[in-house]
C-alpha cells in the first residue's frame, strides 16, 4: 500500500512538473457595443498558466489594416498608431501589465503602439512594439483612431496610475492557429493569427502575464 501511495505521489509531481501554459478555445465576445462585436473575431480564447489557472480571455479582432511600412527594430510595422487588435478579459483576480502595474477585473481594447523612442524609455523593452489596454466602456468604436496623448490618456484608465497599461508585443514564432508559451524569462506568451484587409492573414504575439525591468 505504501509502494501505491508514493508511485502516485510521485505521477502527481511529475505531472506538475511537465505542466505548459495553453489556450482553450471559447465563445464569442459579448460585451460592449455592437461595433466593437463586430470588429471582432468570432471565437476567443482563454488562456491558462502552467499551474492550470486561468490568467485571461482574449479575441482577436477579426480584420487588420496592415500596410507594410518601414519602422526601424519594430516587429509589427504593418499595424499604425492606435490600431485595434481586440479584447482582453481579466477574472475576479484580475491581472497585470508589463510594468507590473495591477488591471482590475474587467474587459479592455488593445491597440497598437510604438514604445517613445526617448532617453526615459530606453531598456525597458526587448522590443518596441506595445499593446495599450482600455476600458471597453472608454473605447467603444474600434475604428476610431487616437494619438499618442489620447492612448496614454485612455489607457491610464485601464491601469489606475498616471502610467499607460501596456502588454510587450513579441516576435511571432512558428505555428498555426493560437497557442501560448512561456519565455526563459517566466513571461507567458499567446500567439495568434488576425485576418488582414487583403485577404491574407498574420501571426501577433504578446506578453498576458510577466513584467520587464522598469
Amino acid at each position: 500500500m505504501t509502494r501505491r501511495i508514493v508511485f502516485f505521489l510521485l505521477l502527481s509531481l511529475s505531472t506538475i512538473a511537465i505542466a505548459a501554459p495553453r489556450a482553450e478555445k471559447i465563445g464569442a465576445f459579448t460585451e460592449g457595443t455592437d461595433k466593437l462585436k463586430a470588429a471582432l473575431a468570432g471565437d476567443g480564447y482563454r488562456v491558462f498558466l502552467p499551474n492550470t489557472l486561468a490568467c485571461c480571455e482574449v479575441w482577436l479582432a477579426k480584420a487588420v489594416v496592415a500596410n507594410k511600412k518601414d519602422v526601424p527594430g519594430a516587429n509589427y510595422p504593418e499595424f499604425h498608431e492606435s490600431e485595434f487588435l481586440g479584447v482582453i478579459k481579466f477574472g475576479k483576480d484580475g491581472g497585470g501589465d508589463f510594468r507590473g502595474q495591477t488591471i482590475r477585473a474587467g474587459a479592455y481594447t488593445m491597440r497598437y503602439e510604438m514604445l517613445p523612442a526617448d532617453g526615459n524609455h530606453m531598456g525597458v523593452a526587448p522590443y518596441p512594439d506595445f499593446l495599450l489596454l482600455m476600458p471597453v466602456a472608454e473605447d467603444p468604436d474600434p475604428a476610431a483612431t487616437f494619438d499618442f496623448g489620447k492612448m496614454v490618456e485612455l489607457s491610464a484608465k485601464a491601469s489606475g496610475t498616471a502610467h499607460p497599461a501596456a502588454f510587450e508585443m513579441m516576435p511571432a514564432g512558428a505555428g498555426e492557429g493560437a497557442g501560448v508559451t512561456q519565455t526563459d524569462d517566466g513571461w507567458i506568451v499567446f500567439q495568434g493569427t488576425v485576418a488582414t484587409a487583403d485577404g491574407k492573414s498574420m501571426k501577433v504575439a504578446f506578453v498576458v502575464k510577466g513584467s520587464g525591468e522598469q
